[in-house]
């Protein structure tokens, strides 16, 4: 769950792209003061950063007058203000007077359900972020999750080929009920499942199918930072577990696992087990600052990038894999005391 709560951000750089025939547009957007006046307003598409349309600002106010063809996602932007939209046929109206809040369209189907969607959205992570009870982790996993995804999966049910069902997925993909993910994958239209976003997490849940547990480890090379070529099959599948963790010098979760990592290492490296460091999303340099900082004792291998990440579906760090002597995948996503205890289970 910790994971998770690194990831709060707003999603407003999603590919949201639907199909309709060619509709008029009218966008009222409303700037908080005078200061705006004179200013430069546009209407930004998210998925490429083209501006599909500008204006002045008078009297507080940008209007814009257009076709789409297609519904887009989009920022309407002016100086240090911006908001989300759906632009599409209609009327649309949108407030950017209000400091510090995520501004959203009014007014035309599209965004009236991109409205109820982010609005569900932001209660559900209000109400865990402001959870008190006494375990955090068990609510998380049998109270908060179940209700994040029956909230949110029905939105995209009722969505589940346009713009705002691309979202919803989005979300479901970072905080839904893994098991149900695929039932919605299987629902998503030819609108959804064509976005570029929506197509990542599809390869990445691949990879993660191709990589789970019981299944034989994928092999990878890369140059490392003295330009020598290292394989992944340099260390594994040699007739010891391997417990390897993929992580950074920049990250605190990583940071934070690094000492039960050498605990381990201490108590059982030897012919039946090691440790493995593989350093992903970070410069050489920063890597073996870090190593020398850490005290990382076991060996590592650095300038990985990601590699292997895209091979083990890993979107987030730290991310250890246990490996069995023939280089099967033991286990996935092992952290702290469960980690200790899988060790001492198999070797103890």
């Amino acid at each position: 769950m910790k994971k998770s709560l690194y990831t709060l951000i707003p999603l407003l750089g999603i590919i949201l792209l639907s199909s309709c025939s060619t509709n008029s547009y009218q966008v009222t957007a409303l700037f908080p003061d005078d200061s705006f006046n004179g200013k430069t307003a546009r209407i930004v598409a998210s998925h490429d950063g083209s501006v599909l349309d500008s204006t002045i600002i008078t009297e507080k106010i940008a209007e814009f007058n257009g076709k789409i063809e297609q519904p887009v996602l989009c920022l309407v932007t002016g100086e240090r203000s911006r908001g989300q939209i759906i632009l599409e046929g209609g009327t649309i109206t949108i407030d950017l007077g209000q400091p510090g809040q995520v501004a959203l369209g009014e007014g035309t189907p599209l965004n009236k359900e991109l409205g109820t969607l982010v609005t569900t959205y932001n209660n559900l992570m209000d109400e865990i972020m402001g959870y008190q009870g006494e375990d955090e982790e068990a609510y998380f996993e049998t109270v908060w999750t179940p209700k994040f995804t029956e909230e949110i999966g029905n939105i995209f049910m009722a969505n589940s080929n346009n713009d705002v069902g691309t979202m919803a997925l989005m979300y479901l993909s970072n905080y839904g009920d893994s098991n149900a993910l695929d039932g919605y994958f299987e629902k998503a239209g030819e609108t959804v499942t064509s976005r570029g976003p929506v197509q990542r997490i599809i390869k990445q849940r691949q990879s993660l199918k191709q990589t789970a547990e019981g299944m034989m480890f994928t092999d990878f090379t890369i140059e490392d930072s003295d330009g020598q070529s290292v394989s992944f099959s340099d260390y594994i599948g040699k007739g010891k577990y391997v417990l390897v963790d993929f992580w950074a010098g920049w990250c605190g979760p990583c940071k934070r696992e690094i000492p039960h990592i050498r605990e381990i290492y201490k108590q059982y490296n030897g012919d039946k087990f090691t440790v493995l460091g593989v350093a992903v999303w970070e410069e050489p340099e920063d890597t073996k600052k870090a190593i020398e900082e850490l005290g990382v004792i076991w060996p590592s291998i650095i300038n990985a990038q990601s590699i292997p990440t895209d091979i083990y579906g890993i979107n987030g760090i730290p991310h250890i894999i246990l490996f069995g002597p023939d280089g099967t995948i033991v286990a996935r996503g092992l952290r702290g005391d469960a980690m200790k205890a899988k060790i001492a289970e198999l070797l103890d």
